[in-house]
Formats: C-alpha cells, sequence, structure tokens
C-alpha cells in the first residue's frame, strides 16, 4: 500500500484462479473495535515466538476482508440469522475446489 499497489483481482477471481487458496491457519486472539467498527486484529501464529512481536502480528480489517476465508465459532457467539443457514442443505464442492486446501 505504501506505493499505492496491491491485488489487481478480487478475492473470488483469486480464488477461481487458484492464485489464492487456504494454506496457513492462525488463530485470532483479539480485535480492536472504534465505536461500531473493526479496526485491526490480533493474531497468534503458528510459526512460533521468533516471528512477530513473540509470535503475535497485527492486521488491519482490510487485510482481514482481503485474506481471511474461514473461521471457527462456538454456535453461541454467532447471531441468529447466520445460525440459520445452518438448516440449509449442503452444498458439496468438487475436490478440486481451494476452499477445500485446509482439509488435505
Amino acid at each position: 500500500t505504501a506505493f499505492n499497489f496491491g491485488p489487481s483481482t478480487t478475492k473470488a477471481e483469486r480464488l477461481q484462479y487458484g492464485e489464492s487458496l487456504m494454506t496457513h491457519a492462525m488463530v485470532l486472539t483479539g480485535v480492536h473495535v472504534d465505536g461500531d467498527q473493526v479496526v485491526r486484529w490480533r493474531i497468534e501464529n503458528s510459526w512460533g515466538k521468533d516471528y512477530g512481536n513473540s509470535g503475535y502480528l497485527t492486521m488491519t480489517d482490510k487485510w482481514f476482508d482481503e485474506y481471511v476465508y474461514q473461521i471457527v465459532l462456538e454456535k453461541d457467539d454467532l447471531p441468529d440469522k447466520v445460525l440459520a443457514v445452518l438448516d440449509q442443505d449442503a452444498v458439496v464442492l468438487p475436490p478440486w475446489d481451494p476452499m477445500g486446501a485446509l482439509a488435505k
């Protein structure tokens, strides 16, 4: 962003063309909210304490929107409109779909 350079494709396009896929898991350990606006996320990386700030990184909410594909939460933490999705029929993805990259 310092040189006004960023991805030229959307998140959906990067997935569709194999430019991006889920290859790494991290733990979200905190969030900074200013009013009703999420500002940044605190992430514990699995690469160990020598990486980042004693193993922790801070990512902007814009980064989160662009590069996070999946999160795991307790059902109690979900709003009702999201819980309602669980009542729908599952969509079975083909084996080559990039959303299964971490499931191997």
